[in-house]
């Protein structure tokens, strides 16, 4: 795992592939759709979407090496929103699409400012794999609404059909 900059994901073109990994409500892939085709409703991503709306062209589970948390106040979900905690050890379900440099930029866009740290966790099937979370865990701990649990269960129960709601919940409580 290795911290970069906007300036080191900038020698990508737009058009490069690379893996998107995800541990929030970006695992359901229903949701994600919603960043890369647009909310027409400006719920829960901008109007626009990506500018390149093609479906990624690939997605499988991805298992973080580090746990997740809940912080802030998202305006979308009312309540906490789900951080990587890559300074500790651990694990959390995730997974990885193979999309287009362009939408892995306009999707972090579309995320709320608290996203500020781009990672590179390392190279899949000879492309890099990176993921955003904020750099900081702060003191703002902070429940998740039911809501966004929710879509983020249904993204874990659809990539990890072995998995059963009991084990998913100890992700939450």
């Amino acid at each position: 795992m290795k911290k970069v900059s906007y300036e080191d994901i900038s020698e990508y073109s737009e058009y490069d592939y690379i893996w998107y990994a995800c541990y929030g409500s970006n695992i359901n892939t229903d949701r994600l759709m919603i960043y890369i085709n647009g909310d027409k409703n400006n719920k829960l991503g901008s109007v626009l979407g990506c500018k390149d709306k093609s479906k990624p062209l690939d997605e499988k589970p991805y298992i973080f090496k580090y746990p997740i948390y809940f912080a802030g106040v998202s305006k979308k979900w009312n309540g906490g929103m789900a951080f990587l905690d890559y300074l500790k050890i651990g694990k959390s379900y995730g997974k990885i699409y193979k999309i287009k440099m362009g939408q892995f930029r306009d999707i972090l866009k579309q995320e709320n400012d608290a996203y500020n740290l781009i990672l590179y966790l390392e190279d899949y099937e000879g492309l890099p794999i990176f993921t955003f979370t904020r750099k900081y865990k702060g003191n703002d701990l902070n429940s998740p609404s039911k809501e966004y649990c929710d879509v983020i269960k249904k993204g874990i129960l659809d990539t990890y059909s072995d998995l059963d709601n009991t084990e998913i919940d100890k992700i939450f409580y």
